[in-house]
């Protein structure tokens, strides 16, 4: 079976999409054009020094993010920043295109044999990884093996129990042995490539050089400020790589990241409100991009202990929480929907989906005393405010309904590695969790409900669940296999291990300067492809 979706061409060779920063000459002439003169002086000084080895001269496009990198290693990376700097710097076999459908990559062709059990992939021939050495099927085999050797790793959960072995049959062809049919695991193959040699010369902190085959090649990092990255002018994609350097920012405030967009201090902007991309709208220099997201982000609670064992407890949280509010007043993007499987993938129940659980202030408080929850009853609610437009308010928003029911809310807004550490431990009554089960549902699935990555426990005290998942993940028939989603949809819309609070909506803000910039489906800010005009 080959895949449906082939790669576009166009001008010089192969198009995906991707990101970039600010020349030093143009920060200066733009703090003059806005009249700062001297006064600036001390404030350019600051904001020059510890820029890293910029340029000079040459093209640079800045994006900025709220959030930071919590690791280089690009198989522990689960931020959306994280991921878009590891797109520059590696190529998977498999991505997506801006509508999320798989493309080609290093891979030329696939195949998935007719068990399921086995997928064969032909590769590209003459690209080279930054440090001079060859790619081929022995990278792929390195890359993958390490998945299989270190399977706490968070992308070994895709393959962990499913991957069997991963073999070089030519310098040009791989092949992936299963242990069990797995027709959704092509999804999973966007895992980027990593240098053998780069193991073999470095050890293994390897990854912090950051030698793959993308289009740009790590400069440096300074944590919580930003991150460089050079063009790869040998891209094996001929014609791709426009600019001369990207630079990734941190600025943690949503006011502070508006500014420099608009003083020019930064090019791309992600995770606008609906308001924030009015505001900026105006700006004759700003574009606003918006892409329909299939993400959804929902509240997690900690089932492992009290008061959320109680499913009645869980349900008094979900009337009290008027979702369509938060998407129409607070976020003022996105839609409010009753399931997370988006319309398009495999298991999409149209009616489910549509099922928005009603706002109920009444219901609420008479689940609440089902659960036997005493008035005044303390919880913890956590979350990352950078990660998600506008979620600050959304909670506090529900933080307020809760304390109406009768709950005493500790909120805590935490760093991004405080949060996952909070979550991974089960030190929180309810969190935020943004879930992605687009094209295939069972990466999340898996992650969320099989490992419980990030703080769900579910399986703790309905076991069936794991059952329910690997049957669905396995099945070769396609009508079972959606009717077996559906299934897994409804229960857990039934026992509310998860709250769906609105399924998102991407929105950027793009100087004018920039051509060549697409919003994507997932959220993710590519810019590899980019350019920018003086």
């Amino acid at each position: 079976m080959s895949d449906q979706n082939a790669l576009e061409r166009g001008g010089g060779g192969l198009v995906w999409d991707r990101l970039g920063p600010t020349t030093r000459r143009r920060f200066i002439a733009g703090s003059i054009r806005l009249g700062l003169g001297a006064v600036a002086a001390p404030v350019l000084a600051e904001a020059l020094v510890g820029c890293g080895q910029l340029r000079a001269s040459g093209k640079t496009l800045t994006w900025s993010r709220g959030d930071d990198l919590r690791t280089q290693d690009p198989q522990l990376i689960s931020g959306l920043m994280e991921g878009t700097i590891a797109r520059v710097l590696y190529d998977p076999l498999m991505d997506t295109d801006a509508k999320g459908n798989q493309i080609k990559v290093l891979a030329t062709d696939w195949s998935m044999s007719e068990d399921g059990k086995s997928y064969t992939f032909k590769l590209q021939s003459g690209v080279k990884f930054h440090d001079g050495s060859d790619f081929d099927a022995d990278s792929v085999v390195f890359t993958f093996q390490r998945l299989l050797d270190n399977p706490t790793f968070q992308h070994a959960s895709s393959f962990k129990g499913v991957l069997d072995k991963v073999a070089a049959v030519d310098p040009s062809t791989v092949r992936f042995d299963l242990a069990k049919p797995n027709p959704g695991l092509i999804t999973s193959f966007g895992e980027p490539i990593l240098c053998p040699a780069a193991f073999k010369q470095y050890g293994a902190d390897f990854f912090k050089k950051g030698i793959g085959t993308g289009p740009f090649k790590y400069n440096s990092w300074t944590a919580n400020e930003r991150w460089i990255g050079d063009a790869n002018h040998d891209y094996w994609v001929k014609g791709m790589v426009k600019l001369d350097q990207i630079i990734f920012r941190s600025i943690r405030e949503d006011a502070t990241r508006i500014a420099a967009l608009q003083s020019g201090e930064v090019d791309i902007i992600d995770s606008l409100s609906g308001d924030q991309a009015e505001q900026l709208g105006k700006d004759a220099n700003v574009s606003i991009i918006r892409s329909p997201a299939t993400n959804e982000l929902a509240i997690t609670f900690n089932v492992r202990r009290d008061p959320f064992k109680s499913k009645d407890a869980r349900w008094a949280v979900a009337y009290a929480i008027d979702t369509n509010n938060i998407v129409t007043n607070i976020i003022k993007a996105g839609h409010a929907v009753g399931a997370s499987i988006p319309p398009g993938t495999i298991g999409y129940d149209d009616a489910l989906f549509k099922k928005v659980i009603p706002y109920d202030m009444a219901k609420a408080k008479d689940s609440f005393s089902k659960a036997g929850i005493k008035p005044g009853t303390k919880i913890s609610f956590k979350l990352n405010p950078a990660w998600f437009a506008k979620i600050k308010e959304a909670c506090e928003y529900a933080g307020n309904q809760l304390q109406q029911l009768g709950f005493q809310v500790d909120m805590q807004f935490l760093e991004p590695g405080a949060y996952t550490q909070a979550r991974k431990t089960g030190d929180f009554d309810i969190c935020i969790q943004e879930i992605g089960r687009a094209n295939n549902p069972d990466p999340n699935f898996t992650i969320l409900y099989v490992d419980s990555a990030f703080g769900n426990f579910y399986k703790e005290i309905n076991p069936n669940i794991v059952t329910m998942i690997e049957q669905a993940r396995s099945e070769l028939d396609q009508t079972k296999r959606d009717n077996d989603y559906k299934q897994i949809q409804q229960v857990l819309y039934d026992d509310l291990p998860e709250l769906i609070l609105y399924q998102e909506e991407f929105i950027w803000g793009v100087r004018k300067r920039v051509t060549g910039f697409e919003g994507r489906t997932g959220g993710d800010t590519r810019v590899y492809a980019c350019d920018v005009t003086a």
